[in-house]
C-alpha cells in the first residue's frame, strides 16, 4: 500500500513542482517536505489543508489513499471546510499511528469511536451537533502538535471519557494496564458528589500518575477553549473556580516532578490563562 510519503511525493510531481518550491509556498523548509516525503515525519493537521490545496487533491487521498465517490464529493468538501472535522482528525491520528507503529493508540482510536458512536456534545450558541468524538479526538491532535507521541498517553486521551460516558468496564479497554489505570483515575466515580473532599481525593489521585495528570490537563484545556460558547455565566464561574483550585496546583506539581513536559506545561498553562483571563474580562463587562 502506499505511504502518505509516497503520495506526497507523487502529488508533488504531477503539479510539476521542487521540494524547495512547496517549501517557498507554505513558508517552511525544504527539509521538512523531504521529511514527509521520506516518511520520517508526517504534516501537522494545519499544514495538510494547504497541501491538498496546493496539489489540487483532498486530504482524504493525501491520508488514506482513498477517493470520495463522485456523488459524495461535495458533501466530502463540506464536512471538510471546518477546521477541527471529526473525519479529518481521525484520518491523521491513524496515519500518525501507522507511521510511528503506535499500535495501542490504532486499537483505542477504533474502540473510541465505536463507543462514542451517535453521542454528541451539548450544543452551544451555534446550536451546531457536534459528535462526542471530536472532543477526545482534539485531545488526542492537541497531544501530538505538543510533540507527545507516547503510545500509553496518546491511548488515554481517545479513550478518557469513555468509561464515565459510555459505561465501558476498565477491562473491556483494549489498552495495557498503565494505560487503563490512567483511565480510572480521570474517570470520575458513579456517585461523585462534587463535594471538597471528593475533589481532592480526585485530584490527588491523578497528581500520582503522569499518564492521568497529562490527559487531565490536556482535557481542561480543551473544555476551557470552548466552554465560552455553550456554558452559562454561572457555569463559567464555576469552572474557573474548579481550575483555580485543583488544576492549577496540578500544574505546578507537574512542572516540579515531570520536566520533561516542561515545554508542553508552559505551552498548556498559556493557553488556558489567556482563555480564563479573556472570560473573566467578559464576565465583568457584561455585569
Amino acid at each position: 500500500m502506499n505511504s502518505l510519503g509516497y503520495r506526497l511525493a507523487e502529488a508533488r510531481k504531477n503539479c510539476g513542482l521542487t521540494q524547495g518550491q512547496v517549501a517557498e509556498k507554505l513558508h517552511i523548509t525544504t527539509q521538512s517536505v523531504s521529511s514527509w516525503e521520506c516518511g520520517n515525519t508526517i504534516p501537522d493537521t494545519e499544514k495538510l489543508p494547504e497541501l491538498a490545496a496546493l496539489y489540487e487533491v483532498t486530504t482524504d487521498w493525501l491520508l488514506s489513499g482513498k477517493l470520495p465517490d463522485a456523488e459524495i464529493l461535495e458533501v466530502t468538501s463540506n464536512l471538510s471546510d471546518r477546521l477541527f472535522s471529526e473525519a479529518r482528525m481521525a484520518t491523521y491520528v491513524s496515519a500518525y499511528c501507522n507511521a510511528k507503529h503506535l499500535y495501542q493508540t490504532k486499537r483505542a482510536l477504533a474502540f473510541a469511536r465505536e463507543k462514542h458512536d451517535g453521542q454528541y456534545r451539548k450544543p452551544g450558541h451555534s446550536k451546531e451537533m457536534i459528535p462526542y468524538i471530536n472532543h477526545p479526538l482534539l485531545l488526542t491532535c492537541h497531544a501530538l502538535a505538543l510533540g507527545l507521541e507516547d503510545d500509553d498517553l496518546l491511548s488515554a486521551c481517545l479513550l478518557h471519557d469513555v468509561c464515565e460516558d459510555c459505561g465501558v468496564a476498565l477491562d473491556e479497554l483494549p489498552v495495557n494496564e498503565q494505560t487503563r489505570e490512567a483511565v480510572r483515575l480521570v474517570t470520575k466515580p458513579e456517585n461523585f458528589g462534587k463535594t471538597d473532599s471528593e475533589y481532592k481525593t480526585y485530584y490527588e489521585g491523578i497528581a500520582e500518575n503522569r499518564i492521568a495528570l497529562m490527559v487531565k490537563l490536556l482535557d481542561r484545556c480543551n473544555n476551557i477553549s470552548g466552554m465560552a460558547t455553550c456554558f452559562t455565566d454561572k457555569h463559567m464561574a464555576e469552572y474557573i473556580k474548579e481550575t483555580q483550585e485543583y488544576i492549577h496546583p496540578l500544574m505546578e506539581r507537574a512542572r516540579d516532578e515531570y520536566p520533561e513536559y516542561s515545554n508542553q506545561l508552559f505551552l498548556i498553562r498559556y493557553h488556558m490563562n489567556s482563555v480564563l483571563e479573556a472570560l473573566r474580562h467578559h464576565m465583568r463587562s457584561s455585569l
